[in-house]
């Protein structure tokens, strides 16, 4: 019994460890705009929730630095992010062509099953500026099916 007290920090501490990692398999998530200005006018027009496809992530991208560097986007770069003990940040830069330059940056948190980010969005045209506010939430669905295909991995640090 001596000896099973002197492991529990050390088993505990492998426990939580092991808990900070999303879970594998297949993942939604919801993109909604909140705010939308236009050199610091805020549109009236409500926005609605955009949907993304769902996502099916591998047991090697369930650490919190590889799922939320992830970008489906060949455009978008991930430049900087912090993900550990349910909190994440992150930036980045997107160069869609004859777009402008978009920038994002994003904070929330995150637990085996979801995740929430606050997010900014903003780039400037026409010697004019237009921001994007609102969240991100996602969440695990389940299992993926063995005839779904993953998503492969594309992390661009």
């Amino acid at each position: 019994m001596k000896r099973l007290l002197l492991f529990t920090p050390f088993l505990l501490a492998a426990k939580s460890a092991h808990n900070d990692f999303l879970e594998e398999g297949r993942w939604e998530s919801v993109f909604q705009v909140e705010t939308a200005t236009i050199d610091g006018k805020k549109s009236n027009k409500p926005a609605a929730p955009i949907y993304q496809p769902s996502r099916c992530i591998q047991q090697a991208e369930t650490a919190p630095m590889t799922f939320f560097t992830y970008s489906d986007s060949q455009d978008c770069k991930t430049t900087a992010v912090k993900a550990e003990k349910g909190k994440v940040t992150l930036s980045r830069i997107c160069h869609p062509p004859a777009m402008p330059t978009a920038y994002f940056t994003a904070k929330g948190h995150y637990d085996s099953h979801h995740y929430w980010l606050n997010f900014v969005m903003w780039n400037k045209f026409d010697g004019g500026k237009m921001a994007l506010k609102g969240h991100i939430k996602g969440s695990y669905q389940d299992l993926c099916s063995a005839h779904e295909t993953t998503i492969p991995l594309s992390v661009n640090p």
